[in-house]
């Protein structure tokens, strides 16, 4: 087949990673998870002299860069000038890195992201899944996945502005909506019907 690039993205604990895996393993793909590029992005040396000179030698934890993280969440998250910062800091990299990726990769490739759109990497992106699901199941689904409420409610208040997502213009890169609300098995059905209508409007073999 030709290459084809297809975006996954929503809110915190809708169902992302999931989806995503499930599409690339029904269709013969990989996965770009967005986060975790930003993540390698954040534990660069020359990232990391960035943040010292913004915040001082106590925002970067050695060696943990989880904690690093944490850290920068509890900076940046009750300050929108601190997170435009980041996010010019850290994004150009990840959609130069992502960019990179779609072009050394045949086949399908899926790209996992929240911030889609934010970043401007739907760009890349001939057909994107959004997935859904209400409030209370994604808090449930992230209290089992040890997150605090506060910290649930903190990345879904700083990501819901975002959503519902914009309208594609060109109605051959369609954006498909799918609802988490079942169990895995029914998920995966809807992620292969909304498949299978990609390469039935593209007249993928």
């Amino acid at each position: 087949m030709e290459p084809e690039v297809v975006g996954v993205t929503g809110l915190p604990c809708a169902g992302k990673s999931l989806a995503a895996r499930l599409l690339a393993e029904f269709a013969g793909g990989r996965v770009i998870q967005a986060d975790r590029l930003g993540h390698q992005i954040l534990a660069k040396p020359e990232t990391e002299t960035e943040l010292r000179r913004r915040w001082g030698d106590e925002i970067v934890s050695a060696g943990r860069p989880a904690e690093t993280r944490r850290r920068i969440a509890r900076r940046v998250f009750a300050d929108p000038e601190a997170l435009a910062w980041l996010e010019a800091l850290v994004h150009p990299q990840v959609i130069r890195e992502t960019s990179r990726l779609v072009r050394d990769r045949g086949g399908l490739t899926v790209i996992e992201a929240a911030l889609l759109f934010a970043a401007g990497m739907e760009k890349f992106c001939g057909h994107i899944l959004l997935i859904e699901a209400d409030f209370s199941l994604r808090l449930e689904r992230a209290l089992r996945r040890g997150w605090s409420r506060e910290e649930f409610e903190r990345r879904d208040a700083r990501l819901l502005p975002l959503f519902p997502a914009p309208p594609r213009p060109d109605p051959e890169k369609a954006l498909f909506t799918i609802r988490n609300d079942d169990d895995d098995d029914r998920l995966a059905s809807k992620v292969a019907a909304a498949w299978n209508r990609i390469i039935e409007a593209k007249g993928i073999k």
